[in-house]
């Protein structure tokens, strides 16, 4: 083979290697959603469409982000047990059953709500 060949090829290689390499590294920045976050934003939007349309904002305001007539829901200290037994459950005088109209998905849909409340900006 002619050197000028081998060094064409060389250079060619190199080059080719190199875009590669800048290939991987913007990639590797550009954030790709995961499955499990695109299923999890599907049952966060699922949960505040159920939330707004089965009208829990009456009492839990803003949302759910603010204390009104019932407690704020965001950064609640009850685990994810206590409030499924309360939508499901109720509590006399303070807020009613919710387990004719929520399947168990929903229930979880509405949980994955309240855990992604943020303050309003």
């Amino acid at each position: 083979m002619k050197r000028s060949t081998v060094i064409s090829a060389a250079v060619g290689l190199a080059a080719a290697v190199c875009g590669a390499a800048v290939s991987v590294r913007a990639a590797e920045q550009t954030p790709v959603p995961s499955p499990a976050s695109n299923v999890e934003a599907t049952q966060v939007a699922h949960g505040k469409v159920l939330f707004i349309s089965n009208g829990c904002g009456w009492c839990h305001e803003g949302g759910g982000r603010k204390a009104g007539k019932c407690p704020q829901l965001m950064n609640s200290p009850r685990d994810d047990t206590f409030i499924i037994n309360r939508i499901v459950g109720g509590s006399p005088g303070r807020m009613p059953s919710f387990a004719q109209q929520f399947t168990d998905t929903d229930i979880r849909a509405i949980i994955a709500y309240i855990r992604s409340l943020q303050p309003e900006s």
